[in-house]
């Protein structure tokens, strides 16, 4: 029975983690496509100039995932690591989408700040996560 509660807060701190990454993947593929307001020196850039910072920053997020998933493999999780992970999610998540949304020219609009929305919506994802940390630890 203990292990059995034990199961369900270590698998409550990790689903956040993974559900901030399983959110940002596809907002991070749908800025992509986003249309974007050319600079008047240069022609406009094509969609490919995207892709690079969408797996770099994509790919980034892996590491404070598995840190977190390790850490609720192991017996005592390190509760600073985990908290640092979430905060490592969290920023890679926006900074890749500003990154990857301003690549290639400028615009903000509805469809920007929907994306930013979603995007910063995964801090409460990371709250979560830290929450469920505090009831195991």
């Amino acid at each position: 029975m203990t292990s059995n509660i034990r199961l369900k807060s270590r698998l409550g701190f990790v689903f956040p983690a993974v559900g901030i990454v399983v959110v940002t993947w596809p907002v991070f593929w749908m800025a992509q496509g986003f249309p974007t307001a050319c600079n008047l020196v240069a022609p406009c850039s094509g969609r490919e100039v995207r892709v690079a910072p969408a797996l770099l920053f994509g790919g980034m997020m892996l590491a404070p995932l598995a840190a977190v998933i390790l850490m609720s493999v192991v017996r005592s999780p390190v509760g600073w690591l985990v908290r640092l992970s979430y905060v490592a999610l969290v920023l890679l998540a926006v900074v890749g989408y500003v990154v990857i949304s301003f690549s290639g020219g400028f615009s903000v609009d509805a469809a920007f700040l929907a994306g930013l929305l979603g995007t910063i919506g995964t801090a409460l994802l990371a709250y979560v996560g830290i929450i469920a940390l505090r009831r195991e630890t």
